[in-house]
Parts: structure tokens; sequence; C-alpha cells
């Protein structure tokens, strides 16, 4: 679909001669060619719709085909879809409101920002460099100063296309502005925005967790002479934690490994904590994976000042490497266990025979 004036894009009359469409577009590419415009973002954009008015408008048979049907030509000559008309009249409704081109909003910003466990659990303030474009103070945001500036020949200083029919836009040799840059200020090289580094201070909520977005106001990209400024966006990323992971929402949950003898005799240990270590007790016979847990000691619940819970997984570790002597001790030491010592592979076995007696009968 013809999204735009393709007339209004090379700035001429719908009357004008092959050798005048000709001349149109090879002063537009130059001048407009990302190249001579690395500093403008939609230099590419631009050159790119220049370039593809001037394939249509110099084949004569496009043309004509254009010329009669406007906004609903398309290159290919199918019908436009049900989705694309509605496109068609979205933008004439948009059309009747836009802003000019020199109050367009800047652009909305995205920046990641990695914290620790610690950082989050009860939150902070952070402060991150962010590159963002801002108005030229130089030229006032117009790209050049007054002198370096003129009336826009295509439009006659109104911004708007003279050859419109069915979608109202803007300019393109100007973009709107009604004006043309002839000689462009020295620190913006003609955009009327350059580049800085801004020093922005977040304030991080406890509780939050990788994926989650901040978004502060009017920290964006600043916008194009009165146009308002976007808005910044913080992704958070939580780094990995040497002992903690999250269990579930604000509950912490820690790996702790426990030898066979602490397991079952029982014993205490020192546990990280978020906020340093503590020694919890081992009671006698705890289980490989059972769950020990310290209430509020997790993380703070976003919006409250309550904490969920920190939980110690049981991880028993079975010697390896064992000296003759070791083996010996512990081929011994079985002997004197007990069905009472180990319920679990006592009860095993008895269903085991009665598994297999049944399979004999």
């Amino acid at each position: 679909m013809a999204r735009h004036d393709f007339y209004n894009v090379l700035g001429l009359k719908r009357t004008a001669s092959q050798d005048e469409i000709k001349k149109a577009y090879r002063g537009l590419a130059l001048e407009l060619h990302p190249d001579r415009r690395p500093d403008d973002p939609r230099a590419t954009e631009r050159f790119q719709l220049v370039k593809n008015a001037y394939e249509i408008l110099s084949n004569p048979e496009q043309r004509t085909r254009y010329d009669r049907l406007g906004p609903f030509f398309t290159e290919d000559g199918r019908p436009p879809t049900p989705d694309e008309l509605g496109e068609v009249l979205s933008d004439v409704l948009r059309g009747l409101f836009r802003r000019n081109r020199r109050d367009e909003p800047g652009e909305d910003l995205k920046f990641t920002l990695r914290l620790t466990l610690e950082e989050i659990s009860q939150g902070c303030t952070r402060r991150i460099r962010v590159p963002r474009q801002v108005q030229c103070k130089a030229c006032q945001g117009t790209g050049a100063p007054p002198e370096g500036r003129e009336t826009c020949p295509t439009c006659d200083g109104s911004g708007r296309s003279s050859t419109q029919r069915f979608l109202r836009q803007s300019c393109a040799r100007c973009a709107g502005l009604g004006t043309i840059v002839v000689e462009p200020c020295t620190l913006c090289s003609g955009i009327g925005r350059h580049g800085t580094e801004a020093n922005i201070k977040v304030k991080v909520p406890p509780g939050v967790a990788t994926g989650t977005q901040l978004r502060i106001a009017g920290k964006g990209n600043e916008g194009h002479g009165k146009g308002p400024p976007g808005q910044l966006t913080v992704l958070i990323q939580v780094d990995e934690h040497v002992f903690f992971k999250r269990r579930r929402g604000t509950d912490l949950i820690c790996e702790l490994p426990l030898s066979l003898g602490e397991a079952a005799m029982g014993s205490e240990r020192q546990v990280p904590t978020l906020d340093g270590s503590t020694r919890i007790k081992i009671q006698a016979g705890t289980q490989h994976d059972e769950l020990l847990r310290l209430a509020g000691k997790g993380l703070t619940k976003r919006g409250s000042k309550k904490r969920g819970d920190l939980f110690y997984q049981v991880k028993i570790e079975v010697p390896h490497k064992l000296s003759s002597g070791q083996k010996q001790t512990l081929r011994n030491f079985e002997k004197t266990l007990t069905e009472a010592s180990q319920p679990r592979r006592s009860s095993f076995e008895k269903l085991l025979e009665e598994h297999l007696a049944s399979g004999k009968a």
C-alpha cells in the first residue's frame, strides 16, 4: 500500500516530467544519503522512501496506476486487504490531529540494570548513565542558527505537502519544519539534537525480580521543538547468587550439604543469610532433601515490610574414595543397624519379598 504521497516525497507537482522526476531524485538522494548524515537516525528511512518514490514514478506504467489509485496503490497490483484499508483510514484520522514535525515527542529508551540479590532484598537507589538525545542549545533545536536556514522551496514554508490527495502528510523535503538547513549548526550537525550521557537516579523497590520494568517519565530522548520527551524503561536483571535461589515469590532456598554423621546424629551448622550468617540445629535423623526453614529471612515483599522465608535443602553427601580401612569400618557399622534404624529400606525389602511371592503364586 502507498502510505506516502510519492510526489510529495520528491517535492514535485503531479504534472512533473520524467526529467524533472530524475532531477529531483538525484538532488534528494545526494542530500539525504545516510553517509552524509551519520548522526541522523531517520536518514536511512527517508533515503529509502525517496528511492521507492522514484522507482514508482519513473516507471510510466506504475505511475499511471499510482495516479489512479493513490493510497490504495500496490506495486504487485493486488487489491488491498481489509486490514490495509483500515490502516489507510487510521492514517487519515491521525492526520487530522497530527503534530508538526518540529513538535514530535522524543523516543522511548530502555536500559538494563543488573542488581545483586542483596540489593533487591531491601530495595536500593542506583545511579545509571544512559546515552540519550537532547535538544541542541546552540541552535535551540532547529538544526541551524537563524542565518543558516531558509524557507523550504517545496512547501513554501507551510510544512505541508502541496500534492496531497487523500493522506494528509508533512512536506517530505523539510519533514514538516517549513525551513531547510543550508548552514548546519556545528554542534548538532543540523539534526537539532545531539547525544549525551545522562546521570539518572533509579529507585529500586524491594522484592523486584528479573524482568521487572521500572518506568521513568521524561528520561527518554528529548522531543523535537516543543515535543515532550520520551520515557525511560529500566529492565531489572538479578545476578545469580553463590548460595541462594528464589523458591517462589519472596522465599529463598539454599542447598546445605551434610555428612552422614551430621544427618544421622544431629549437629549445629553455620549457614549463610542475606544479612550475614547464623547457626542452626540439625536434628538427628535428618533426611536427604529435607527442608529446614528460617522464618522471615527471605526477600522483602514489594509494597510491604513483610519478608519471605529462607529454606535450607539438605543434601547428604555420600563419601567416596574410601580407604580399605574406612570401608571395613562401614561394613562393621552396617551390621549393627536394625530395621528401626533404617525404616524405608526395611519397608522396601518387605514389599519386594511380597511382590516376588505373589509372582511365584
